[in-house]
């Protein structure tokens, strides 16, 4: 525990020229939102324990932002009542996410003017740059409708297993426009993982009554995306169905993440921006887009329950955790790239179903033992199955 937060702490924010060297306050440079070496030509180098300690903190994160909101579904479902709105949650933890990366940059720079000043020149003034983000946050929020489509016109076991073509989706991106090589091994591993994860979905289907979907999914950013959109649908899917509908829906959605993923993926590792910087541009879109889901899809709630109808401190503690598990996705995609996250998001399911045992009574089957074995498989050879080096 002790090796994985001192690393994470290292990549949240602790610039060198504060800790190191105080007297640099007077000259101070733009945040950088890590605290990366750089190499002679100015390039950052992260090192393998940062990044590992990156991953497995967005592992924890995810495996608790799932328990206790699934929690706060069912405890507030319990009395028998409208749980709170999810549309809420998300249009709060958008914002949320703004003023902890706002707080970041002021922690960077060492003084609130410098900082203000900074994030009004990246994102007021370079309104080119911050228009960039108005792209992953739009799609985005079509993916979410896209799910609240395919899971109403679909079956939750069919949904789980389509909806992991997005793995595969993110890979081609991944190929065509960041230019990444991928082993024939690697490729094999992708769809291993695929199908371990919608085996390890289908075993939680089997066992609970109660269907959520942990594959969110923004973002990093973003990915941050989509745990609470699916609460709601148990309801809708019992009526009339159309199947071809709900696979171009999901079709749609699996397509859309994988260019949202790589497009976001791609601005941060090719701009001088800061994570936290571009975690400002991405959640003040994302913020408007959430603002405008909700009253499209909750309007007649929101009129007779109210904004804040249902919220309780878990339900806040879900917040918080939404809008830091964004901060820590756009940090894993940066400093790894958008198919480790896949896997991380995989081994954070396998997370959550295990705490599910003792926190929900959820029994584990044999799909869910032999599908995390398949993510365990698929994991190691991604890791250990790269293209080979060609050397002169």
């Amino acid at each position: 525990i002790r090796f994985v937060f001192v690393h994470a702490l290292q990549l949240l924010g602790r610039s060198r020229a504060i800790i190191h060297m105080p007297d640099a306050k007077l000259n101070i440079k733009p945040s950088t939102g890590s605290m990366p070496k750089k190499n002679g030509g100015g390039k950052e180098i992260i090192t393998l324990k940062q990044k590992a300690a990156t991953l497995c903190l967005l592992v924890v994160q995810i495996v608790a932002t799932v328990t206790v909101m699934r929690y706060s579904r069912i405890s507030s479902s319990s009395d028998g009542g409208k749980p709170y709105l999810s549309s809420s949650v998300v249009v709060l933890a958008e914002y949320l996410k703004v003023i902890i990366a706002t707080f970041l940059v002021t922690r960077d720079t060492g003084s609130w003017v410098i900082a203000k000043k900074e994030i009004y020149q990246e994102v007021v003034v370079k309104s080119r740059e911050t228009f960039k983000m108005a792209v992953p946050a739009t799609l985005y929020a079509v993916q979410n409708n896209l799910l609240f489509i395919a899971l109403s016109h679909l079956d939750s076991a069919v949904y789980q297993i389509v909806y992991q073509i997005k793995t595969l989706t993110t890979a081609m991106f991944a190929v065509f426009i960041l230019r990444k090589q991928i082993s024939k091994w690697q490729w094999f591993s992708l769809v291993l993982l695929a199908i371990g994860v919608a085996i390890v979905q289908l075993g939680v289907h089997s066992k609970s009554s109660v269907i959520e979907s942990t594959q969110g999914g923004r973002g990093g950013g973003g990915e941050e995306e989509q745990l609470n959109n699916n609460d709601d649908t148990s309801s809708s899917s019992i009526q009339e169905q159309n199947p071809l509908k709900g696979i171009c829906a999901i079709l749609l959605a699996c397509v859309s993440s994988g260019f949202a993923g790589i497009y976001f993926e791609k601005v941060l590792k090719q701009t001088k921006q800061s994570v936290w910087i571009r975690n400002i541009q991405l959640g003040l879109f994302g913020g408007g887009a959430s603002i405008l889901t909700m009253l499209i899809k909750d309007w007649s709630d929101l009129q007779e329950l109210g904004f804040f109808h249902g919220y309780t401190p878990v339900v806040i503690l879900v917040i918080c955790l939404q809008a830091s598990t964004g901060l820590i996705v756009a940090m894993v995609v940066k400093y790894t790239d958008n198919i480790v996250k896949a896997f991380a998001g995989a081994l954070a399911i396998i997370g959550a179903s295990m705490t599910s045992i003792y926190v929900f009574s959820f029994e584990a089957d044999r799909n869910f033992v032999f599908g995390g074995i398949l993510v365990v498989i698929a994991s190691y050879i991604y890791g250990t199955r790269g293209p080979k080096k060609h050397t002169k």
